[in-house]
Formats: C-alpha cells, structure tokens, sequence
C-alpha cells in the first residue's frame, strides 16, 4: 500500500512541477513577447508599462514558485522525508 501511495505522490509531484515549469515558461514568453507588443502599439508611459509588467510578473512568479514548492515537497513526503 505504500508503494501504490508513492507512487501516486511522485505523479502528483511531476504534475505540480510540470504546471509550475509550464506557468514560467509561458509568463517569460508573455513578458517577452506580447507585452512589448501591446506597449508599442498603445504608446503607454513608463510608470504604466512598470505597473503592468510587474502586475503581470508577480502572480506569475508566485504561482510557479508554488508549484516547485508544492511539487518539492510531495516528493519528500513519498520518500518519508518529511
């Protein structure tokens, strides 16, 4: 029964760091790419492409941190570490 356990946390542990890899990747293709293209064509100020970059950037780093967090921490649980 610990096996079949285990193994279940190390496919949830994959899950989560593949969604918090996957929310990195698309927030830097996002950041890269698509906001530059919308500040470009609006003409916005400084002060309001700062605000936007970080209010796109924050969440996004926060839910991908969550995940490799999360998924770290399921892993050391399905190896009785913690």
């Amino acid at each position: 029964m610990f096996f079949l356990g285990a193994l279940i946390a190390i496919g949830a542990a994959i899950a989560f760091a593949v969604v918090g890899l996957l929310t990195l990747w698309g927030g830097g293709e996002t950041l890269t790419r698509e906001l530059p293209r919308g500040f470009t064509r609006s003409a916005t100020s400084p002060g309001r492409r700062v605000l936007g970059v970080a209010l796109v950037a924050v969440p996004l780093v926060i839910t991908a941190l969550f995940g490799l967090l999360a998924a770290g921490r399921v892993l050391m649980v399905a190896f009785g570490l913690g």
